[in-house]
């Protein structure tokens, strides 16, 4: 299979991600193999709960993105604002 970008002539293979070993099932991700299963259908169960994640996943990190994000108050601002909280008089003053 050949992707329109490449230059070169490479052979790419798919594998199958879900496989046994020692009458264990597992899957294979990106970030390594994950399991043991009892059954295939488990494994690829656990696979397809996998995917659906990642996809919500990345899904929620593009609207976080997206929102406009509220400038924050600096620490010196926060210790101005305490202080000026701190010297008000409790009792209001009297117009004369």
């Amino acid at each position: 299979m050949r992707r329109r970008d490449d230059r070169d002539n490479r052979t790419y293979f798919r594998s199958e991600r879900v496989f046994a070993t020692n009458a264990q099932w597992y899957f294979s991700t990106r970030e390594g193999n994950c399991g043991p299963f009892r059954t295939a259908e488990l494994a690829r169960a656990a696979l397809a709960r996998f995917t659906n994640e990642k996809v919500e996943l990345a899904s929620f990190q593009k609207s976080r993105e997206r929102e406009v994000k509220k400038p924050k108050v600096s620490l010196a601002e926060r210790l101005k604002i305490a202080d000026v909280a701190r010297h008000t008089p409790d009792t209001p003053e009297l117009l004369i």
